[in-house]
């Protein structure tokens, strides 16, 4: 998962007091915090026993300076590849902290890359960035970090801080040498938001979004390598359902009936889960197509379709917009529409995304060209076990 070493034009002041290592006190502190963590993941179901050990006794390693890992490690590796082995092996430690002063950080060029829906194509311009040396958060798949980049004629939006993105590099190896899941995770990504916009002409009473993400090319970085960047939205973190079932012990309404709207919406052929974020603005979706194809290593088609249909308990905004009644709740709590009905006899289904998705998960969807990656591997993507890819 590394980012590679910087290489840039010149040496700014500041560089070295940025790029020093973390004192041991704080590092003690976060590792304490990130066993209660761990197990609050393994609790909520989004990891396993076998992941949930291997994290906490190298947490433990690092707390105590033992070896408990040395055996346990091995045993992984033969069970689950070298890949998934190095991956938690060498996570990085995460320091949760809001943005950092930025002036000193030293600034680099990078390729933006940006995917418009309409015209299913990808665009690139020059940008220039700081981004942070120590990651502030981790997802199941990811490591985050905290950057600063300047987009000319930026708008900005309340809620948000101008200038302010977080970047998201994978924890798998494999997907930073095959560097397609950066662009399909932005396509998955984009296709969420339109459902979203959809979603949101039925005048629910809360309407929802999904950030807009894109790609970076770090060019000034040994190897060229890739990260998904997005704006960095404030507030407390929600995590509302997951791709394999998981529904928040919060179970919102709005965030439960979305992913139920997508699969009406869609016809029966997708659903838009793992919906998560700050309030009702969400990032980080996974989509479930039934074709199994496409939409990264999470999609688990039909399984992660029947899971949620299974674990779904529709809530008054299902009944508002009329969707078939799964697992009624047997009374109404939380965000209730003004009317319990309404005027539409039914929601449309969306049709323009649906070519869109095809091209998702064709073998020839046509990806940008990188400034040093010339070709972009687009064999089909390495697959996995459910169990291995529930996020």
């Amino acid at each position: 998962w590394s980012l590679g070493v910087w290489q840039p034009a010149h040496v700014s002041v500041g560089t070295d007091r940025h790029m020093a290592t973390i004192k041991d006190g704080v590092e003690h502190d976060t590792k304490w915090c990130n066993l209660q963590n761990l197990k609050k993941l393994l609790t909520d179901g989004l990891i396993t026993q076998t992941e949930y050990s291997m994290r906490r006794n190298q947490l433990i390693d690092e707390l105590t300076g033992t070896s408990l890992t040395t055996l346990a490690a091995s045993q992984y590796k033969r069970r689950r590849g070298s890949s998934a082995s190095d991956m938690v092996q060498n996570l990085p430690a995460i320091i949760p902290k809001p943005p950092p002063d930025f002036t000193d950080f030293p600034a680099e060029k990078s390729i933006k890359y940006v995917y418009d829906l309409k015209t299913r194509e990808w665009t690139s311009k020059e940008v220039n960035l700081k981004l942070d040396t120590v990651p502030f958060s981790r997802g199941s798949l990811r490591v985050v970090y905290h950057m600063e980049m300047e987009e000319p004629g930026e708008i900005e939006v309340a809620g948000e801080a101008k200038n302010r993105y977080v970047a998201k590099i994978s924890m798998n190896p494999s997907d930073n040498k095959n560097k397609k899941v950066y662009f399909r995770d932005v396509e998955t990504q984009t296709i969420a938001k339109y459902y979203a916009e959809k979603f949101n002409q039925y005048h629910p009473p809360k309407k929802v979004d999904f950030i807009k993400a894109c790609v970076l090319e770090l060019i000034q970085r040994e190897g060229n390598p890739i990260v998904g960047v997005e704006k960095f939205i404030p507030g407390p973190y929600r995590k509302h359902n997951s791709n394999f079932g998981y529904v928040s012990d919060e179970e919102r309404n709005t965030p439960q009936a979305f992913s139920h709207f997508s699969w009406e919406a869609s016809d029966h052929t997708l659903l838009v889960c793992d919906i998560q974020g700050v309030g009702d603005l969400y990032t980080d979706p996974q989509i479930h197509h039934i074709s199994g194809e496409g939409f990264g290593k999470g999609n688990l088609g039909m399984a992660g379709i029947s899971k949620f249909l299974q674990k779904h308990r529709c809530n008054a905004i299902c009944r508002y917009l009329k969707l078939p009644q799964l697992n009624a709740k047997v009374s109404d709590i939380g965000t209730i529409p003004t009317t319990r009905l309404m005027a539409l006899n039914n929601i449309q289904i969306v049709t323009m995304v649906q070519q869109a998705g095809a091209q998702l998960h064709s073998q020839t969807a046509v990806l940008p060209v990188l400034k040093r990656q010339v070709v972009v591997d687009n064999s089909k993507e390495e697959t996995r076990c459910n169990r291995c890819t529930v996020i």
